[in-house]
């Protein structure tokens, strides 16, 4: 994976879903839908607390465009309503194309930084809870409902830029690969292979932490994502998941079988240059898990 790779996922990063509460009378929340710009689809949901939207890794909502400020403006809660206050931004935010230093959001307007537009959906309107499935099935993969690549790299894109910004930030990744997935499927099916890969998402799912991102990122590999995680932290989870595969057979449809998988953990160093370096790193210790007999985590 190349810089220009890491730039692309960095400016396409997660959306930060910011608020978890209905709106009135179990309605939906009001939140901002990105409706054209790099990260078409990301939705905001601000709930009652401040949202800052900027090119800083640190803002909650962030657009990676050199024109946008590192604090562009922020969405704030105020009188019953929801407000967009300019941060003294280069150049401006919009509401409905008109520059505003602080105003209202109404059902329907639409804020403009820079290239970016995001429309506001206001609370109780339907529309919301379309865009959240819409978005969900963007960043999800359908056959294990872990995140998809490109969600877990632009994750990771943004882990990795705090972490060459913060001596002090801690990450680590675990690359999985399934041993010996080819005769499964020549064997079996791809029905049957579609069957290990959903049960093996399910078994990940149940044991990572909160604050991880999994995600099957290729065929039968996968990728969690660990942000405060030292080594020994990684690879306690890497190694968990090795067994909690080994340790029970997979259904197939017509029978069970054992499956085992390999792993390759590494840790953000100081002198790595982006997420190349990282995945490089855990692809190494992948592959010699797989040169010294799999089933192994290195």
């Amino acid at each position: 994976m190349d810089d220009d790779t890491d730039r692309t996922n960095a400016a396409d990063q997660r959306t930060e879903l910011l608020g978890t509460q209905r709106g009135a009378e179990g309605g939906q929340e009001a939140c901002l839908v990105v409706i054209r710009g790099a990260r078409l689809g990301a939705r905001i949901v601000p709930g009652r607390d401040a949202v800052v939207i900027g090119r800083d890794v640190d803002a909650d909502f962030q657009i990676a465009e050199r024109s946008v400020s590192r604090r562009h403006c922020r969405i704030v809660f105020d009188e019953g309503r929801h407000w967009v206050e300019d941060l003294g931004s280069t150049n401006r935010t919009f509401v409905n194309d008109e520059p505003v230093d602080r105003a209202p959001l109404r059902d329907g307007d639409h804020l403009r930084i820079c290239e970016t537009t995001l429309k506001f959906v206001g609370e109780g309107n339907i529309e919301a809870e379309y865009h959240s499935e819409l978005h969900e099935h963007s960043i999800r993969d359908a056959l294990t409902g872990l995140f998809n690549r490109r969600h877990a790299m632009a994750v990771l894109a943004t882990e990795t830029a705090r972490a060459q910004r913060n001596a002090n930030h801690r990450l680590s990744v675990a690359l999985l690969d399934i041993d010996f997935f080819k005769p499964i499927n020549d064997e079996h099916g791809h029905l049957a292979g579609d069957r290990v890969l959903r049960q093996l998402g399910e078994r990940i799912l149940a044991r990572i932490r909160g604050g991880d991102t999994a995600a099957r990122i290729g065929g039968e590999e996968f990728l969690v994502v660990m942000p405060d995680s030292g080594p020994d932290d990684a690879l306690e989870l890497a190694e968990s998941l090795r067994r909690a595969v080994e340790e029970r057979p997979f259904d197939l449809g017509a029978s069970d079988q054992r499956i085992t998988i390999s792993g390759g953990v590494a840790v953000w160093q100081p002198g790595m240059d982006g997420t190349s370096d990282l995945l490089r790193a855990a692809d190494h210790r992948l592959y010699a898990a797989k040169e010294s007999g799999r089933n192994r985590i290195r």
